[in-house]
């Protein structure tokens, strides 16, 4: 098998299809159409492009093959005169042999019988084999052998399915139909009790029929409706045009941007391109593109009829053959549709999935069965509450569980909640409280700013292990989960603390019972949190004692949810007559609209941490010299009265400083430079800016913002460790010289700097810089230098100054001819050459290893395309409207506009 194209391998790696192949025959034709083919289904194909050749196969090759579920074998005429694929051959039957390896084989302008019978060019080659393994004849016997094996099995002649690209659709229509034999077999592994309830939805789902159908999954909580859905969509949407799984409807249809932005984003993913409507009907030409679409749909945890209205509208949204499958608690939202009652699991299913998380294997000690088994009697079926009362059970002794199954009995009743309370009420009280803080205020954060919010490290990592090990809290993709039952047990323990009165409760999360509390003044030293959403309750004027009686809080938040159109300036809790008190136990304190000039007088901010002050009035955080030394973070977002901000001495060890929009900020001081731990500041907006102290050095990385600071006409005069710098939209008429005291700089953004004219030399001396964006500079004429006056921008003629450059934006630049040696970028990923004027690309762009996306759209006068990069993936030409022809497209191009 010779080389053919790009791939990557990884002994460690398996794969779907491994390509056995004579490169001199068909690697320029049949086999890169094949894995063109399979690449665009996302068939993780192995071909070899890159292993050396030599008189035996390489262990990495032999790893390859074994990892493989299918070998397709393509003989082609001269396919038996080498040794190499000979040997390729003998190892993939072994592998059928052994693994049960699917093999199979195409007769590729070859008659199967010359291979099965060693005739015609097959022959020939034997010949030469039989001379040159005169001492071996064992060896050509062994390759005689597989031939003939191989040409046994069940394959494709090309022969007979013509044309050539009806024979590659038939062979990957195949490939995908063995796949999913073998996602159907190890999607079952670790799941109990499932398997005939997702048989059960595939019959009813009857896939193949021209019709289009909604089904429904509908059960309570925990029961595995979203596990079942989301087996089904591994098995299944490789057999449509488009696929989406939308999760947790009910949650994100309640965050920014609510129905209207999760319907963009599934229209998005069903069209695979950015959609963003933002109205709630849906264009015509796109209602068209939808219902020419085959689409499998899965819409999870939907809990109103009018999210799946929303998302998924009548049955005439989407193609013939489409299937949506929803789930649901509320069988009224799927009243209109087929559903089926996701049962809980019998006894025998219930105790083998007991089993698996308490003793982790599938069945029990003998003298445990009979606990174990009233311990599943109090799950009653319900998956998640026995995964949560094995794991509490794991590695417990005899007389443990017997101790636990007294709890157990004072349970009443079936309700799951208290089912899951046994693992809580196992738990340390510093555990406890976390779980509750989960529960009640960060369930979808980020672990890393709940760690530091609760300003407990070694603590808070510690209970997190605890809680996941108990099954109590998730993490995925850094972000605390929850399942709802267990964030409803929380907040339910929490509303026990006093059933009546919400002001005796350690934490507030309901907007009624805040309401409650901050208009009645019914605050008490038992709250340590409150979490309010502020477009839920009307406007209150609150007493100037209003924390008077909270001496514990902790935490602190009125918020409003960014929604798409919706101003954010709004201030719903007056303070008429002022503020007299804050806890000094405040760690976080997030206040939206913050309607006076300063914080209390009489506030110490020295166990503050994070400090979000959006919208606020705010002229300076407090008045007189404060103590603020573990405070973190600032954000006073649109603060537009803001004047100072606080010393370095009072608050240290600042990392992030947000004061975007502040537009009445004059200036920033000198002693900025003494944040000794500052990596952003973002002064984004700030209208009244006209500068940045001179001479100032960082030796801690720092990401600057003076974007649209519209009177910040100077390149600021600073040095050392500065890593992203954002001058967009500003006045800045030149960048100096003194750019090249920024060695460390990997991010700059010069876009839409409407009067830049030049940029130094200096800029060359970036050896770290990654990514430029000089979008929209209009009267830029010269990079970096002024070679002559022309009306079009002129790069340099070397790029080899910016050869760590990963991002390239030259948008809108009037670029009327492109540097001859761009393929020194080698590590260039990302180029944005829309609306330019030049005619043609350098032949060099090849050489662009690296590059995924490349951008032409509206290059009037480009009339041609150089050969493109073969790892190429998304290209878009759109109104290039003198571009004739494209060159060959690389196989690894998934989209081109």
């Amino acid at each position: 098998m010779d080389s053919f194209s790009s791939s990557c391998l990884n002994p460690q790696c398996k794969y779907d299809v491994f390509l056995s192949f004579r490169g001199e025959d068909t690697c320029d034709n049949f086999t890169s159409h094949l894995f063109a083919a399979l690449s665009r289904k996302k068939v993780k194909t192995f071909i070899d492009d890159e292993l050396k050749r030599g008189h035996e196969i390489s262990p990495a090759l032999l790893a390859a093959i074994e990892g493989a579920n299918i070998s397709v074998v393509i003989f082609s005429k001269d396919y038996a005169s080498s040794k190499w694929c000979l040997d390729e051959l003998v190892k993939i039957l072994e592998c059928h042999k052994m693994n049960g390896q699917k093999v199979l084989p195409v007769f590729y302008h070859v008659d199967p019988s010359d291979v099965r019978k060693q005739t015609g060019r097959v022959g020939d080659a034997f010949v030469v084999h039989e001379k040159q393994f005169r001492e071996m004849p064992e060896k050509v016997q062994k390759w005689r052998a597989v031939l003939t094996e191989a040409s046994n099995l069940s394959g494709w002649d090309s022969k007979k399915i013509r044309p050539e690209a009806k024979l590659v659709d038939e062979i990957v229509k195949d490939i995908l139909k063995k796949l999913n034999y073998f996602s159907v077999s190890s999607d079952f592994e670790g799941l109990i009790g499932l398997d005939a309830r997702i048989e059960r939805i595939k019959s009813l789902l009857c896939i193949g029929l021209p019709n289009i159908q909604i089904m429904g999954i509908w059960g309570m909580g925990g029961i595995g409706k979203t596990t079942i859905a989301g087996v089904l969509f591994n098995q299944i949407s490789r057999k449509f045009e488009s696929k989406c799984f939308m999760a947790n409807v009910r949650e994100e249809s309640e965050k920014g941007g609510g129905l209207v932005h999760l319907r963009d984003r599934l229209l998005s993913q069903i069209l695979d391109e950015n959609i963003r409507i933002e109205t709630p009907y849906i264009p015509h030409y796109i209602r068209e593109r939808l219902q020419c679409m085959k689409v499998f749909i899965v819409l999870d945890d939907v809990n109103k009829f009018r999210q799946l209205e929303y998302l998924a509208g009548g049955l005439d949204r989407f193609g013939l053959g489409s299937r949506i499958i929803v789930t649901s608690r509320d069988k009224q939202v799927l009243e209109k549709y087929g559903v089926d009652h996701v049962e809980e699991l019998n006894n025998i299913e219930a105790l083998e999935l007991f089993c698996k998380y308490a003793f982790r294997q599938n069945h029990h000690p003998q003298d445990l069965m009979v606990i174990s088994g009233r311990v599943v009697d109090y799950a009653r079926g319900n998956p998640l509450a026995i995964k949560v009362l094995a794991s509490f059970f794991h590695r417990k002794s005899k007389l443990d569980w017997e101790i636990a199954l007294q709890n157990l009995k004072q349970i009443s009743g079936p309700e799951i909640l208290a089912v899951l309370k046994i693992s809580y009420d196992e738990l340390n009280w510093e555990a406890k409280n976390l779980f509750l803080d989960i529960a009640c205020f960060f369930t979808g954060e980020d672990i890393n700013f709940v760690t530091l919010i609760l300003d407990n490290h070694y603590s808070v990592h510690y209970g997190l292990s605890v809680l996941v090990d108990k099954s109590l809290v998730r993490i995925s993709r850094n972000k605390l989960e929850m399942h709802d039952l267990l964030q409803d047990m929380g907040r339910e323990i929490v509303s026990q603390e006093s059933e009546k009165e919400p002001g005796k409760r350690s934490r507030l999360w309901y907007h009624e019972d805040i309401y409650h509390v901050l208009k009645k003044n019914k605050g008490t030293d038992t709250i340590e949190g409150i979490f309010l959403d502020l477009s839920k309750i009307r406007d209150i004027n609150l007493n100037p004692q209003a924390f008077a009686n909270m001496p514990n809080l902790r935490f602190l938040k009125f918020y409003m949810p960014k929604l798409f159109g919706i101003s954010d300036m709004v201030c719903k809790l007056h303070l008429p007559q002022g503020l007299q008190y804050l806890s000094d136990e405040l760690r976080y304190l997030h206040w939206h609209g913050y309607p006076l000039k300063m914080l209390p007088s009489n506030f110490t901010p020295e166990n503050l941490i994070e400090l979000n002050l959006l919208y606020s009035r705010i002229e300076q955080l407090w008045k007189g010299k404060k103590e603020a030394f573990k405070l973190k973070s600032i954000n006073l977002y649109h603060s537009q009265y803001l004047t100072r901000i606080p010393d370095p001495f009072e608050a240290p060890n600042l990392e992030r400083i947000n004061l975007s929009n502040c537009t009445t900020l004059p200036c920033i001081p000198q002693s900025v430079l003494n944040f000794s731990n500052l990596s952003i500041l973002c002064l984004k907006g700030c209208k009244s800016l006209r500068c940045f102290p001179n001479n100032i050095h960082f030796r801690s990385p720092i990401s600057l913002n003076f974007s649209y600071c519209v009177n910040f006409k100077e390149f600021p005069q600073i040095s050392g460790n500065v890593r992203e710098l954002y001058l967009r939209g500003t006045p800045i008429e030149y960048v100096p010289s003194s750019i090249d005291c920024l060695a460390k700089l990997e991010y700059l953004d010069l876009g839409h700097c409407t009067i830049l004219e030049s940029i130094s030399t200096s800029i060359c001396k970036l050896k770290s810089l990654l990514k430029l964006c000089l979008d929209n500079c209009s009267k830029l004429e010269s990079f970096p230098e002024i070679l002559e006056k022309m009306g079009g921008l002129i790069l340099p003629p070397s790029f080899s100054g910016l050869s760590y450059l990963t991002e390239l934006d030259l948008s809108c630049c009037n670029l009327i001819e492109i540097p001859q040696d761009i393929g020194c970028l080698s590590l260039l990923r990302s180029l944005d050459l829309r609306k330019n004027n030049f005619e043609y690309l350098p032949a060099s762009m090849k050489h662009l290893s690296k590059l995924k996306s490349l951008d032409l759209s509206c290059c009037n006068m480009l009339q041609s395309l150089p050969e493109l990069p073969l790892q190429l993936k998304f290209l878009q030409a759109k109104d290039c409207k003198q571009l004739q022809s494209l060159p060959e497209i690389p196989s690894c191009l998934e989209m081109v506009d």
